[in-house]
């Protein structure tokens, strides 16, 4: 594991939604949220000089995530991502292409600020061979890399994701991510029957499976911790996960006993499914105190 530094690398993109814009792209949200929590964030991602993307960069600057590692592309737009929500909260995709986040570079200093952290990375900005390639320069550097699949139709692809696993330390899937990352690898369909084939054929160390209202599991340091989820009533889903992933991680990191780690994570995803948008407003103190 790093010394504590995070760098979150990939999209950044505007959440559109029938009831307005709101911020968006994991990487970034998993940023925005260990900010929030107390654990210093970069992200490596690239926006386009436009009012989106001025206006994500002032956002991210005033949510006090370290903004100089944004890269401004001179033509492309800003990424969105236009959003449909089912009954349950759900959320489907589409991500309209090019856009900025298609484009990103390995500059200088980005490789710097990942040498010896830890990095979050991806599928979706790997679309493109381009962010793909800086991506794979970028997690050379790296102390501890985790991958959060974040598989989004229809980017969700096999050779990225195997990729994503092969450089992998840490794992996050959610339930539907298992099934399909077990069928590209043919195993059973089960995180429990994943599992060991994450750490044969790929060396993975640590594996967590978020499975909505049934809760979470995390295999890490040898013991493996299953936590219920908090109810909520659920207003949207979107960030749920990547807050869940910026707690665990800030826990973890801070040698917080996973189980302790796990039940904050799953108290902040909870919250966050029961307010609109990725990264609503809330006092880090009443979750890290769970």
């Amino acid at each position: 594991m790093s010394t504590g530094r995070l760098v979150c690398v990939g999209e950044t993109l505007w959440d559109v939604l029938p009831h307005g814009e709101f911020l968006g792209g994991a990487p970034l949200n998993v940023a925005l949220h260990a900010t929030r929590l107390g654990l210093g964030a970069t992200v490596v991602t690239r926006v386009g000089n436009d009012t989106r993307g001025l206006n994500a960069v002032d956002r991210i600057r005033t949510l006090g995530v370290d903004t100089r590692l944004i890269q401004i592309d001179p033509e492309l737009p800003t990424g969105t991502a236009e959003a449909t929500l089912g009954a349950d909260g759900s959320a489907s995709y589409r991500f309209p292409a090019p856009c900025a986040w298609d484009a990103i570079e390995a500059t200088e200093a980005a490789l710097n600020a990942v040498a010896g952290a830890t990095v979050v990375y991806g599928t979706l900005a790997q679309r493109s061979q381009k962010t793909a390639t800086a991506i794979s320069r970028m997690l050379d550097g790296a102390s501890w890399r985790i991958f959060d699949a974040n598989l989004r139709a229809p980017h969700d692809d096999e050779t990225i994701t195997v990729q994503g696993l092969k450089w992998a330390d840490f794992v996050k899937l959610n339930e539907h991510e298992v099934v399909t990352v077990a069928h590209w690898l043919q195993t059973l369909p089960t995180a429990d029957a994943l599992w060991p084939v994450l750490q044969e054929r790929f060396a993975v160390q640590s594996l967590c499976v978020t499975e909505g209202e049934k809760g979470a599991r995390l295999w890490h340091a040898g013991s493996l911790v299953e936590q219920p989820a908090f109810p909520t009533a659920v207003a949207d889903t979107i960030g749920a996960g990547d807050s869940f992933l910026s707690m665990l991680l800030g826990e973890l990191l801070r040698a917080t006993p996973p189980m302790d780690a796990m039940r904050r994570a799953a108290k902040l995803a909870a919250f966050v499914a029961s307010q609109p948008g990725a990264s609503p407003d809330y006092d880090p103190s009443t979750f890290r105190n769970a």
